[in-house]
């Protein structure tokens, strides 16, 4: 009988571990009479099947390997980075793999899954929601990253594409964990430089998650240059054994001068414009509404 107790023990035990590290597949249950949506989103016919196709989950995991790409320590330490980005960026975030679809898309499936997901569970900070959703789509073999509220302004266009180009190599190589990792790192990053500005494109992207500005390597060899020049021409005019041109008043012919005076008279004046339009990197956003109506930013890259 002691035995049996032992045993029912470490099973109850056993079992409760067992719930305990698989929490972030964990989902509830969606009906038509209760669709487990926040209060602000307004629920429609047009978008109720996409609601009762997002998996319902608890928005304070944060990470959530539908696809199993990551082991439970590296769920654990994922999570840990991802509250350590939250309190610095007052951002919220959450990762998302996933392997199939409940239902078919019509070609921008990993767009419409990443604002979903983060649409229709409790995500978001402050009044916007702002924050950022990574979905790694092992289906269509693609990376999306969304963005809403002020993360649209920290993140713009031009950051989205580079930190896409600089962690899809990792998803190539099936080195998932690095590669969130590394996107965890770089959002942090660009949160300490501030918001998108045109000044973007002097910054570069290391491959530790870093991010760098970029050394004007002309720049610091032509000053010295100039310097130097500026130096050899002052001491050339002190030298005295440099001979003065003779004068060319000598040579000049003046009974050969004819000089005739002409004037302009100004007649009338006409000034157009025309709009310069620069795209340096700077902090310009594209937006699209998710089926809820929230606007998001983000872009996709295939890996």
């Amino acid at each position: 009988m002691r035995g049996f107790r032992y045993f029912f023990t470490f099973f109850l035990f056993f079992f409760a571990f067992s719930l305990t590290v698989s929490a972030s597949t964990n989902t509830n249950i969606r009906t038509e009479d209760n669709l487990l949506v926040p209060p602000y989103i307004t629920v429609t016919d047009a978008n109720r099947d996409n609601i009762l196709s997002t998996p319902s989950v608890d928005s304070s995991e944060k990470i959530y390997d539908f696809a199993e790409l990551l082991t439970d320590s590296e769920e654990e330490k994922l999570y840990q980075q991802a509250q350590d980005y939250i309190d610095k960026t007052d951002f919220d975030l959450a990762i998302v793999t996933v392997s199939d679809y409940t239902k078919e898309c019509d070609g921008s499936c990993s767009r419409t899954y990443a604002d979903d997901f983060y649409d229709y569970n409790t995500f978001g900070m402050d009044r916007e929601h702002s924050g950022v959703l990574f979905l790694v789509d092992m289906q269509y073999r693609e990376i999306y990253m969304s963005t809403t509220g002020k993360a649209m302004d920290m993140y713009s266009d031009y950051r989205v594409d580079a930190i896409l180009d600089a962690i899809y190599q990792e998803f190539s190589n099936q080195d998932y964990y690095q590669g969130i990792t590394k996107f965890m790192t770089i959002l942090e990053n660009y949160d300490t430089i501030g918001l998108a500005n045109s000044k973007d494109s002097h910054y570069s992207i290391m491959s530790d998650g870093s991010i760098e500005r970029n050394i004007p390597w002309l720049l610091m060899l032509g000053v010295p240059l100039l310097i130097t020049v500026i130096v050899m021409a002052i001491l050339i005019s002190k030298n005295k054994l440099v001979r003065v041109a003779t004068s060319s008043r000598e040579y000049l012919d003046r009974s050969s001068l004819d000089i005739k005076v002409v004037g302009d008279r100004l007649i009338h004046t006409h000034t157009s414009k025309t709009p310069i339009y620069h795209s340096d990197g700077g902090g310009g956003r594209g937006s699209h509404s998710g089926s809820s109506g929230v606007s998001h930013g983000g872009g996709g890259r295939g890996f």
